[in-house]
């Protein structure tokens, strides 16, 4: 698994602990967007998503066990090495932690392959929790035809898995634009500014955090490329195949391609 960004895809997403599928806060919500995405994506779920509520802190230390991992250690302190060596970090900066306050200050929910559970924030604002929702379910879809747990888990070559982990990532931003904007004909088309406009708000909207906007330039394009480049993937991958293929069948082999 590239940590750096196994750990990110939970960037764009985060008290009560009690399933919201047949009852709960976020019930209505989830019954709307599923038909939504099984629309947009041709596929349908086999089982009905589960989503459970957490609290920040609840979250927070999720973040920390995962960080705490070996192999999200090792992989971390690798890739640290390296930025510091180019000379794109500072010698005091200390990235795990920097991970830690950056995805606490913007996480609303998440979708855990291992649980099968989407998890969000008790008390985000509802705005957001209604964005992040559909994101996520978007994974839940995927994870229920492919096994995300053992895509996320690549080893020996951080290139491809970061390929891996954008498409898995670009397939839910690029699904939620698509199906935000209508869910018919060229999203492209039908965005003020076509997509390279698109790519800019994603930018723009993540430097209102005040952490991550303070981060390191490259720690932020790493942040952002699952998203950013991901979508631009799967927006291409749209324009060759029809509704109810799923893009993992044939998956880049590099972040090149």
């Amino acid at each position: 698994m590239n940590v750096w960004l196994g750990i990110v895809a939970l960037l764009l997403v985060g008290c009560r602990e009690q399933a919201a599928v047949a009852g709960g806060p976020f019930a209505d919500k989830v019954a709307a967007d599923v038909p939504q995405i099984e629309n947009a994506l041709g596929v349908k779920y086999k089982t009905p998503p589960k989503l459970e509520v957490r609290s920040r802190d609840q979250v927070r230390n999720f973040l920390i066990e995962k960080l705490r991992e070996p192999e999200a250690q090792k992989q971390i302190a690798n890739q640290e090495a390296i930025y510091k060596l180019l000379g794109l970090l500072p010698d005091t900066l200390h990235v795990a932690d920097l991970f830690v306050r950056v995805l606490s200050e913007q996480i609303i929910g998440y979708y855990d392959p291992k649980t099968k559970v989407l998890y969000v924030v008790s008390g985000a604002p509802e705005e957001y929790a209604g964005i992040t929702i559909m994101h996520e379910l978007v994974h839940a879809l995927q994870d229920q035809y492919v096994n995300l747990d053992s895509l996320e888990h690549i080893t020996g070559d951080d290139d491809r898995a970061a390929a891996v982990q954008a498409v898995i990532e670009g397939q839910a931003t690029y699904e939620q634009i698509y199906i935000m904007s209508g869910g018919s004909g060229n999203v492209a088309a039908q965005l003020p500014g076509g997509w390279e406009q698109m790519r800019q708000e994603i930018r723009e909207a993540q430097k209102t955090q005040p952490i991550f906007a303070s981060a390191p330039m490259v720690i932020q394009e790493t942040l952002l490329f699952p998203y950013i480049n991901g979508a631009d993937f799967v927006r291409r991958f749209h324009g060759h195949y029809r509704k109810g293929r799923l893009p993992f069948d044939s998956l880049p082999v590099s972040t090149e391609r």
